[in-house]
């Protein structure tokens, strides 16, 4: 699987490299976004072929913040790296290289095309953010774990997926496991999978199944939680009243008071501690409350102004439109 170097240096992607590749692509007219009597802006560019190049390194394609489509196969790739601000990218071929673990995707929340064909890689992982997925081949690799087949049943467009040529793929189970494992997929080692195998091999695993959807409810709840956690807390932020809804800021000002921990320890003052603790809190909570509505007072200013501000330049837009009229109208007089 793995494509050796020894006998050639190996290559990084240098500034003369990518623009050698895009003028290519541009005479060939794929990069129609660059015609071709115009100044070469490496972000405008949307195609980029770097395939059969022996490049070791993913580096320098941070310029093409415009890429749909990034063609890196046949090289000598080792680590998945440098695409962080390719976030506008669809389809990526990183297939025949020498790469041995899937990491560095996290920015390609557009990716629907993913080619790690005849590589070393042993799980599939680290690719949540790959929400719109709809092509993944993955064959010819090292993986022997069906834990990497659950992995991929969070990955609601998936359709086509290639897994043939790793070792969990020769074992007798792989089909009806993979099947059965991700309803979404239509086509499998590019072949169409019909009903009827499915519906055995859902029967098959039905009991695993079942444990395996309940598992991934419970973590759905919990992330779903920790969002509505996240998304509170920024919107106290925003009102500068975080920590402020319950008893943190009491907690965090008497935690280290040595002076009052001293206080404590002196008979009767739980009761006098206890009612100044709750006075104190309901003081704190009236101020979070208010700080609360001021941020809706605020959010409404600032949308009144946003539309202010669009009504001008719709206003200006149309006194100049109104303005290069007349001077049409004129000119047509006088010529």
């Amino acid at each position: 699987m793995a494509r050796l170097y020894d006998a050639i240096e190996p290559e990084v992607i240098s500034m003369s490299m990518l623009q050698h590749a895009v003028e290519s692509l541009r005479a060939d007219g794929e990069n129609l976004v660059v015609p071709k009597d115009e100044k070469l802006n490496y972000g405008e560019v949307s195609v980029l072929r770097l395939d059969f190049r022996n490049i070791l390194r993913m580096e320098n394609l941070w310029l093409f913040t415009n890429l749909t489509k990034l063609q890196m196969d046949n090289n000598i790739i080792e680590r998945i790296e440098g695409l962080d601000t390719l976030h506008k990218l669809t389809w990526l071929d990183l297939s025949f290289n020498n790469i041995t673990r899937i990491e560095g995707l996290d920015s390609l929340t557009e990716l629907t095309d993913l080619s790690l064909y005849n590589n070393r890689i042993t799980a599939i992982e680290n690719m949540d953010s790959l929400k719109k997925l709809n092509v993944f081949s993955i064959g010819n690799n090292q993986i022997d774990d069906e834990n990497s087949i659950r992995y991929l049943r969070r990955f609601d467009n998936l359709r086509t997926l290639c897994l043939r040529g790793n070792p969990f793929a020769s074992k007798p189970e792989y089909y009806v496991f993979t099947i059965s494992h991700l309803p979404q997929v239509h086509f499998l080692d590019y072949k169409l999978i019909d009903d009827a195998p499915r519906e055995e091999a859902t029967k098959k695993y039905e009991i695993q199944l079942q444990q395996l959807i309940t598992l991934e409810e419970q973590e759905r709840e919990k992330e779903k939680a920790s969002e509505d956690q996240t998304k509170q807390f920024q919107l106290y932020k925003d009102a500068f009243v975080e920590n402020m809804d319950q008893n943190q800021l009491f907690t965090a000002m008497f935690k280290d008071d040595v002076e009052g921990q001293k206080l404590i320890l002196v008979p009767g003052s739980d009761e006098l501690m206890t009612q100044f603790e709750q006075k104190f809190n309901a003081i704190i909570y009236s101020m979070f409350e208010f700080g609360l509505k001021e941020k809706e007072i605020r959010d409404r200013e600032i949308e009144d102004f946003w539309i202010c501000v669009n009504e001008a330049k719709n206003e200006n837009t149309r006194q100049a439109a109104a303005i290069v009229d007349e001077f049409k109208t004129y000119r047509s007089t006088l010529f």
